[in-house]
């Protein structure tokens, strides 16, 4: 039997899911996004004024979902623009939030969304889609 996947945290999330066509966000995907941007706050204390999110927020439009995690248990998905390509590298902000079972967490590399993640708090949880928006704490 093959071993299942494992999700290690954000080790470098290119070498866990492969290139795909992008597509529409989701309405979840696109709900969870706008309220990690308006909402979240970074892990590590930094400063994320109005304007950064005013900006990001002006990229919600274009941003397309590229490749699922392949870990089973959760949504997550690489962010990509139109043309299918995701920042690779430089300065990185991360946005996070929590929902009933689940932290939430938004990748910002280079300006530009890379990654929307749900990471599951208990390791038998699963989710199929992100949860509602509303139900996000910070």
């Amino acid at each position: 039997m093959p071993k299942p996947p494992t999700l290690d945290f954000m080790v470098d999330v290119h070498d866990r899911v492969p290139r795909a066509i992008p597509r529409p966000l989701t309405v979840r995907e696109r709900e969870a996004l706008v309220a990690l941007v308006e909402r979240g706050t970074p892990p590590d204390g930094a400063a994320v004024t109005a304007e950064d999110r005013r900006r990001w927020l002006d990229q919600v439009p274009s941003v397309r979902a590229g490749a699922r995690c392949r870990c089973g248990t959760c949504p997550s998905i690489v962010l990509t623009d139109e043309a299918g390509t995701t920042p690779d590298g430089g300065d990185r902000v991360v946005l996070e939030a929590s929902a009933a079972g689940a932290l939430l967490l938004l990748f910002v590399d280079d300006d530009r969304f890379s990654y929307l993640e749900l990471a599951p708090l208990d390791d038998d949880a699963s989710f199929a889609e992100f949860p509602a928006a509303s139900t996000f704490t910070s």
